[in-house]
């Protein structure tokens, strides 16, 4: 394997001085700032952390940064990774950590396979160790995965401990947050008012184990939700593991957190079973053997080419005037810290020889991004392996400084007024309101989906915010917001869309399908459901409606006379609940199925053409989408790319947590996975264009117009994102417009002739939601 290239050169607006450290390379950048290799003035090599301008300006975000940094200060151990030096108050803010080269776990896992039974159990007693200092620290970790941990020449290290303190971090974190990756988070962090506490911990310490030893998590891959129910009412899958390791992981495993075993005791468990094998726990003492073989050589030769190729004194580029007038002092000393011209790059790799073929990662085709066309080319895990390595040394909670790749989040971007309050107003009809600020809302307003949109009109679903007002569908006037008519829905309405066609709005709710007169909101039919299946958002096209049911059935409709002309049954979903909408595209309705399978049928007959089953057989949930003659389809931590005709593989795209719902546009498709990535793949080979890091923060499907995309965030926040580049436009901050920090967005953001459409509220006061139209 070749050694990847930890150090990249400085650039034109990096600083030279952070504090009292000398700026010596760069290591990568992230949503939250830039990560620099920085020496002492004795020498020491650290990881210099420097905060984003636009951040450090943030007085809630400073506060939480202090918090977490005064937190991580706390936890000391050989196997977590400590912070060094801080300056919070300077101009930009700034923290150094200890710096450890090493390989994330996943990344181990994914370039050379699982793990023997001996290396498992000395990682656990590595990372058992480390819990026992996060705890000893009044620290519960709430988010132990294969990222946040590190593999160096002693042992595992820790990374990411200062997420949450058990007492003094609840007024900083949100009430009913969930914190937490998906497949490693315990029951009682999934539960509503669940006592998160070390035992938490002890649970993903279990699950991490199962990856090591298996290269799967415990309750398998896929979207939250189907990882959030196994989690919670299912057993984990521990039957590739061997008898001994078994019997730790299950007990950690327990569904109840007494039932589990303490990290002292657990700690004294996995020793004892390596002193059996006549091995030690890793330590200093160890020099890689501690770990499989190839990902022992494969560290070494990291650690040689790192240490050849470290830069001992660069010499800074020249730099601009523009440049030299954003230099600022820190307060402990001098750092120019000019505001970045460009997005910043990911870390330069070369190419390693890897079991499995890795996803190229292609930069964003921007003139900034040529100045690198002379760097070698890179995986998506090799960024990720070097990048985790080279910061995942500091033992701070804010996820947003992993990376992934080049960042759309920075630099030369147009910006929106973030805080809602923009020139546009609340029922403002002027046409050059700035882009991403508000038009209008309208509160009180149940949507429980999103909504269609035609000449300009907004139908959207309603059911009601009293106990008194009939669920309904409404039009409202698309400039500013006003209700031309209401129609009311005998059943209470499903969380699907409706979908405007030719004077008719057809909406599912519990009951069936419904076809409403747009002019009027009259209804022109009803076509009931046997048994009262929860339905699809429906589809139409050359006269017919399409719409799926949660018991595997899909229906095609007469859109005149609401009367059906086939029935096509596929597999049932076990969960019972609704099944992914149909897509049709020339003559073929696209439908996932309730054992992971898509489904192709002839849509003038119901016949089938073609299915293809995925890995697993869980549920689709998603809907796929379909563009030149090629249908896209995301499922248990895959993208699939089909032929539309013969149902023949094209290429797919890994994940590691699960993508959302893809959507296709201009030879690209648009989606995010569950780590909190959002990405745009080329449609034709598969490779990314490029990926923009949101850290986490994200809620629901993306959605894609006029060359921008926007996605809602869970800290309530609506992203907008150049299509072309991954550069961020805007960002509306709807919990300032909302002035309450816990407001969320409920229905995801939809763009529609030049606006966007979301509803956001704050459910731990019982707030209604609010509808809002921001301008595009």
């Amino acid at each position: 394997m070749e050694g990847r290239t930890v150090f990249a050169e400085l650039e034109a607006g990096d600083p030279r001085q952070v504090g009292r450290y000398r700026i010596v390379a760069r290591l990568g950048a992230g949503g939250m700032g830039r990560v620099f290799l920085g020496r002492s003035p004795g020498g020491r090599t650290l990881a210099v952390k420097v905060v984003r301008p636009e951040l450090a300006e943030d007085a809630g975000f400073r506060q939480r940064f202090a918090r977490e940094v005064a937190t991580a200060r706390r936890v000391t151990g050989v196997f977590t990774a400590a912070v060094v030096d801080a300056d919070l108050e300077g101009s930009p803010a700034w923290l150094a950590t200890e710096y450890v080269p090493g390989m994330p776990l996943g990344e181990a896992i994914a370039q050379y396979g699982p793990w023997p039974e001996t290396a498992v159990l000395a990682l656990g007693a590595g990372l058992a160790e480390a819990l026992e200092a996060i705890h000893e620290a009044g620290v519960v970790h709430r988010d132990l995965k294969p990222s946040n941990v590190l593999l160096a020449s002693d042992g595992p290290r820790v990374i990411d401990f200062g997420i949450s303190m058990t007492d003094e971090v609840s007024g900083l974190t949100q009430t009913g947050m969930v914190i937490g990756t998906p497949g490693f988070m315990a029951p009682e962090q999934l539960a509503a008012g669940g006592q998160v506490g070390p035992a938490s911990d002890v649970f993903s310490l279990g699950a991490v184990l199962v990856f090591a030893a298996t290269g799967s998590g415990p309750f398998g891959s896929g979207a939250p939700h189907a990882l959030h129910y196994r989690i919670v009412h299912e057993q984990p899958d521990l039957r590739a593991l061997p008898p001994r390791l078994c019997a730790v992981v299950a007990r950690c495993l327990a569904k109840e957190p007494a039932e589990r075993p303490t990290v002292a005791a657990l700690l004294e468990e996995l020793s004892h079973a390596l002193r059996d094998e006549g091995q030690e726990a890793p330590g200093p003492h160890s020099e890689y053997g501690w770990l499989p073989r190839l990902v022992a050589q494969a560290l070494q030769k990291q650690s040689r080419t790192a240490a050849a190729r470290q830069p001992e004194q660069p010499t800074p580029p020249e730099r601009s005037a523009d440049a030299a007038a954003h230099q600022a002092p820190t307060r402990t000393g001098r750092a120019p810290g000019p505001a970045p011209a460009h997005p910043p790059t990911a870390l330069a790799a070369s190419t390693p020889s890897a079991p499995t073929p890795p996803v190229p990662a292609t930069p964003p085709p921007t003139p900034v991004a040529a100045q690198n066309d002379a760097a070698p080319s890179r995986t998506r895990r090799q960024v990720l392996a070097a990048a985790a390595a080279a910061l995942g040394t500091a033992g701070i909670g804010f996820t947003a400084w992993k990376l992934i790749g080049d960042s759309g989040g920075t630099g030369n971007e147009s910006s929106g007024d973030s805080s809602g309050q923009g020139s546009g107003g609340h029922g403002s009809s002027d046409s050059k309101v700035k882009s991403g600020t508000l038009r209008w809302s309208k509160p009180k307003f149940m949507a429980p989906s999103t909504p269609s949109v035609a000449d300009g009109t907004v139908y959207m679903a309603h059911v009601g915010s009293t106990r008194d007002e009939e669920p309904s569908l409404r039009a409202l006037d698309a400039s500013d917001g006003e209700q031309r008519w209401t129609a009311p829905m005998p059943n209470q309405p499903s969380d699907a869309s409706p979908v405007f066609v030719d004077g008719t709005v057809y909406m599912a709710g519990d009951g069936g399908l419904h076809a409403i007169d747009t002019a009027d909101g009259s209804r022109r039919w009803t076509f009931p459901f046997p048994d009262k299946q929860l339905a699809t958002s429906p589809a139409v096209a050359d006269g017919t409606v399409y719409i799926g049911g949660s018991k595997g059935r899909l229906y095609a409709v007469d859109a005149e006379a609401g009367r059906r002309r086939w029935l096509y049954r596929y597999s049932e979903n076990k969960w019972g609940t609704a099944a992914a909408a149909p897509v049709i595209a020339d003559g073929i309705v696209y439908i996932g199925g309730g054992k992971g399978e898509l489904n192709a049928v002839d849509a003038a007959t119901g016949r089938e053409r073609w299915t293809r089953p995925s890995k697993d057989d869980y549920p689709v949930l998603d809907s796929v989408a379909v563009a030149d003659g090629t249908v896209y389809f995301s499922n248990d931590a895959l993208l699939y790319a089909f032929d539309a005709t013969s149902g023949k593989r094209r290429w797919t795209l890994p994940t590691s947590n699960g993508f959302s719902r893809p959507v296709a546009a201009d030879g690209a498709v648009y989606l995010h996975d569950y780590d909190g990535n959002l990405y745009a793949v080329d449609s034709t080979s598969g490779k990314k264009r490029w990926s923009f890091p949101l850290n986490g923060d994200v809620q629901g499907n993306p959605s894609v117009g006029d060359g921008t995309v926007c996605f809602g965030g869970k800290e309530g926040k609506v992203y907008a994102v150049d299509a072309a580049t991954g550069r961020r436009r805007w960002v509306f901050n709807v919990r300032s417009e909302a002035q309450d920090d816990k407001t969320e967005i409920k229905v995801p953001p939809v763009i529609a002739e030049g606006m966007v459409y979301f509803t956001a509220s704050d459910d731990t006061r019982l707030v209604p939601p609010t509808l809002y139209a921001l301008v595009l």
